[in-house]
């Protein structure tokens, strides 16, 4: 959001400052769900600063006695005329003063049946030893569109952490219940939560941008995107090395040997 309101403004990204997740200080909102938050978020962002951004003009203008056809906004944070200049500053002292305009403040949203979806693409490379039934995870790429990245380090942690989260759903986590119904696997060593060792020893993500008519500047969000595909494609990889389909989490060497018609059921 302050990335988007900073580009609009013409101002440094450090001087704005987002105000998140208090109802006691921002307007109603329904929430960030099912990859919404940059289409959704971002453009009702954009949207108020654009409407800030005329306010911003009109009163520049009117400050340095011009018509309001001949100023422009300009790095950083400057409004520019044929016959001088005046900074967000000099503007915002002027409508804190006594006889100044009082201070400017703009709001948006943005309703739109439209969506920006996300796409991806995963590939594992594994190996199976179809003695034991083990499986090793030895390379995952992901690589996702995200329309244009609006913070691209953000992004790639967030799909480095995505696929490690659907790498652990596929081939160590489990949720084991006694026979009363309570769970047996209850701290992340039982459970099986993967650790640093079981980052794949060849794991890259990347970025495929693409201008989508949808999103703020065409960006798209990039969350749920990033878990879906690893499941499906260390599965197709398992088939691949040995023949055996897994349908189901997780994917443990026993279901392997099933597979393989090397254990009873």
């Amino acid at each position: 959001m302050g990335k988007l309101a900073a580009e609009v403004l013409c101002c440094p990204f450090s001087e704005v400052h987002v105000i998140s997740g208090d109802t006691d200080h921002a307007l109603f909102d329904k929430g960030a769900y099912a990859s919404s938050g940059t289409c959704f978020s971002g453009n009702a962002a954009k949207n108020a600063a654009e409407n800030l951004r005329k306010k911003i003009l009109f009163h520049g203008a009117q400050m340095l006695g011009e018509p309001e056809s001949d100023v422009t906004l300009v790095v950083p944070g400057v409004v520019r005329g044929k016959q001088g200049e005046v900074t967000f500053a000099q503007i915002a002292h002027k409508a804190e003063t006594g006889t100044g305009f009082g201070t400017l403040v703009a709001t948006a949203s943005y309703i739109s049946s439209d969506f920006a979806f996300p796409f991806g693409a995963n590939f594992a490379e594994v190996a199976v030893n179809v003695r034991s039934g083990e499986i090793r995870l030895d390379k995952f790429y992901a690589l996702l569109d995200c329309g244009t990245p609006v913070n691209p380090e953000l992004a790639l942690g967030q799909i480095y952490g995505a696929s490690m989260r659907a790498i652990g759903h596929s081939m160590t986590e489990e949720i084991i219940y006694d026979s009363q119904g309570s769970p047996i696997t209850r701290d992340l060593q039982s459970y099986g939560a993967p650790k640093i060792g079981d980052i794949p020893l060849d794991f890259q993500a990347f970025l495929v941008p693409s201008d989508d008519r949808v999103g703020p500047y065409g960006a798209k969000s990039i969350s749920e995107i990033g878990v879906n595909g690893a499941a499906p494609a260390i599965a197709m990889a398992i088939h691949d090395a040995c023949g055996v389909w897994l349908r189901e989490w997780h994917f443990t060497p026993e279901k392997i040997l099933r597979g393989l018609n090397k254990l009873s059921a």
